[in-house]
């Protein structure tokens, strides 16, 4: 993982909003400012509203104390000699404006600081569904989805409300004891002396409390990311649990896990809320200590501290607690917190494992001209286990060329790398001589139509996923979704829907057959008029009406495409122009149906074997998968 980066996490995507950040600082600066104001004046004005002399209009000013002090000592003066009602009347006014204006910054700096985390939260997401987007496959197929969903929900609420909301806390405090602190040295040195030694002791107690926060706090992102996973299994494969009877053994296997997650998560809480008792009782003792010495100072005439100034001293430093153990809290949860911008940084250093830099020659004009070439093209999902080994074929413009063998030889894994899935481990493949992997990826695979074994539809309307992925008015043309639908033998199901087009066909398509799903599919491959067709399977997992409606389709579709067809039944691809047959990675046999038939191979034994399934009426031909 890079350091660097998760160390600058927060800070770079604070950036973006620096002038908010300002105003958020100035508005915490004013507020204080007006506490202060107000709490400075209370005990001066005390004393002259109960001292009988300063109902004489020949009150002088103090000229001890303070600056501030002596201003507002010199407004009151001249408020007395309104007469002391009128002085009180008008000095509550006086507390009320400045308790209003601080209010009022308050509210500013905390909508600033809302706006600004808000803006944050978004960024980030919206870094995460990116980044999701550009991952490999392999990365998928190799990590939890639990673990990813984790990062976009929890991880990213966690980081708000323990790390930017702490931040906000932090810098909050952090003005807040600054201020305090330059008006008590002001107010009187020695006491403010004796409280800073005394602040490297709570700072060393909080500090070994929650030092081991991050550390757990991850361990619990790690096991709610767990959670997630099992609950995201438990939803998919729900219909396999009941009919193994597996619920109690679901329900065990969750509550065994959920219940160390939720040890962990009460050993975390332990010590974030052991914090705040620990500075309360610690500040306690700073007062009591503030008490005792201030006390001995005023007696003693000492620095010159009146009665007075002691008493606005004590203020002050009362008002300095609160941010004081809000500091100290905001750093045990910004260390929790911590965590989660670890796991979140992780995910967006993950290499992306990006292409050659795309070049623009080869798309002017027509997108394949004359044929695509697969050349040496070899290829490892993990180093060192070979999955395609040396195959070289081409498919010419406007015909269909068909892989077949067993299960596992490799022949899906050609399909995704002509979809540029996945990159080969050598070898190249080219469209008229360009190297596909320099052709820019978006426009590689607009000119692409993909029909995959797994159907997969999104809770939409019907005409939302004929036209999914497609922007402004195309997304509109119903007579293009209607072509397109008819072409794919499915206008006839879709008009007698109860909405037709507008018919939301909820998660996955699941209101709808297995043979209207793949329809739809075979719709939307088709809607763009995609040049280059692939065809992995697509009937694979049909009964025998939907096949023949599929292939139909099917058939309808590759007419004028140049089309790369991974069989699963061979009489669907009796027809195609080019047959090979794929075994352990390597091409055994290639040519017509009719030339792989005379030649008896590997071909004929496929057949036979999937004519022999297809005359048992206890098995299905499914089974055998070629």
């Amino acid at each position: 993982m890079n350091t660097s980066r998760t160390r600058h996490f927060t800070p770079r995507h604070i950036k973006p909003y620096s002038f908010r950040a300002a105003v958020y600082g100035i508005c915490v600066i004013l507020s204080v400012v007006f506490t202060m104001a107000t709490a400075l004046s209370v005990a001066d004005f005390l004393k002259i509203l109960f001292d009988p002399a300063a109902e004489s209009a020949t009150a002088a000013i103090p000229t001890s104390g303070n600056l501030i002090s002596q201003a507002l000592s010199g407004l009151y003066v001249w408020l007395i000699q309104f007469g002391t009602m009128k002085a009180l009347l008008y000095f509550s006014l006086i507390v009320f404006g400045l308790y209003s204006f601080k209010n009022i910054f308050t509210y500013c700096a905390a909508v600033e600081s809302s706006i600004i985390r808000v803006n944050i939260v978004k960024d980030i997401r919206n870094e995460l569904f990116s980044k999701s987007m550009r991952l490999p496959l392999s990365y998928y197929g190799s990590t939890r989805k639990g673990d990813i969903l984790a990062r976009f929900s929890n991880d990213t609420t966690e980081y708000d409300e323990n790390v930017l909301g702490s931040l906000q806390t932090l810098i909050t405090s952090l003005i807040g004891i600054v201020l305090y602190l330059c008006m008590l040295f002001y107010l009187n040195t020695k006491l403010t002396i004796m409280v800073l030694c005394m602040l490297p002791i709570v700072a060393f107690v909080i500090s070994s409390i929650s030092r081991k926060l991050k550390h757990k706090s991850k361990d619990i992102q790690e096991r709610n990311s767990f959670l997630m996973s099992i609950i995201e299994e438990t939803m998919t494969g729900l219909k396999v649990i009941k009919a193994y009877t597996a619920i109690d053994f679901s329900n065990d296997r969750f509550r065994r896990y959920n219940a160390e997650y939720n040890r962990l998560r009460v050993k975390m809480f332990r010590r974030i809320y052991l914090a705040s008792p620990v500075s309360d009782t610690l500040g306690n003792c700073i007062v009591i200590a503030i008490l005792l010495f201030g006390s001995y100072l005023v007696f003693n005439n000492d620095a010159g501290l009146t009665a007075e100034l002691f008493i606005s001293y004590i203020m002050m430093f009362v008002l300095m607690i609160p941010p004081a153990k809000d500091l100290t809290t905001a750093i045990s949860q910004m260390k929790k917190g911590r965590a989660c911008a670890d796991r979140i940084g992780e995910y967006l250093d993950i290499d992306e494992k990006t292409e050659p830099r795309p070049i623009a020659a080869h798309m002017d004009g027509e997108f394949l001209q004359h044929e695509i070439e697969f050349r040496n093209v070899s290829f490892e999902y993990k180093e060192g286990i070979p999955v395609l080994d040396n195959i070289s074929f081409t498919i010419p413009r406007g015909k269909t060329v068909a892989l077949v063998g067993s299960s596992g030889s490799g022949k899906s894994t050609i399909a995704d790398l002509l979809a540029r899935f996945y990159q080969p481990t050598k070898g190249e493949i080219l469209i008229d001589g360009t190297p596909i992997s320099m052709i820019d990826i978006a426009d590689y695979r607009r000119h692409i139509g993909i029909v995959d074994q797994e159907t997969t539809l999104f809770n939409d309307t019907v005409a939302g996923n004929i036209a999914f992925g497609v922007d402004g008015d195309n997304a509109k043309d119903n007579e293009a979704i209607t072509t397109a639908a008819t072409i794919a033998n499915a206008h006839d199901f879709v008009k007698n829907l109860p909405n037709g087009y507008d018919t939301n066909i909820g998660d996955g398509g699941g209101r709808l057959s297995g043979g209207q799903r793949q329809r739809l599919s075979i719709a939307r491959a088709i809607f763009s008029n995609p040049e280059i067709l692939i065809l992995d399977e697509a009937t694979s997992a049909l009964d025998t009406e939907s096949e023949h409606q599929v292939q139909e389709a099917l058939n309808n579709v590759m007419q004028g495409r140049t089309t790369l067809v991974v069989a699963h039944r061979l009489s669907t691809i009796a027809h195609a122009d080019e047959i090979l047959v794929i075994e352990k990675g390597r091409i055994v046999e290639h040519g017509t149906h009719q030339q792989l038939t005379e030649k008896k191979g590997r071909y004929s034994q496929l057949l036979e074997l999937q004519k022999l399934q297809g005359s048992n009426p206890t098995n299905d031909s499914r089974e055998i998968t070629v």
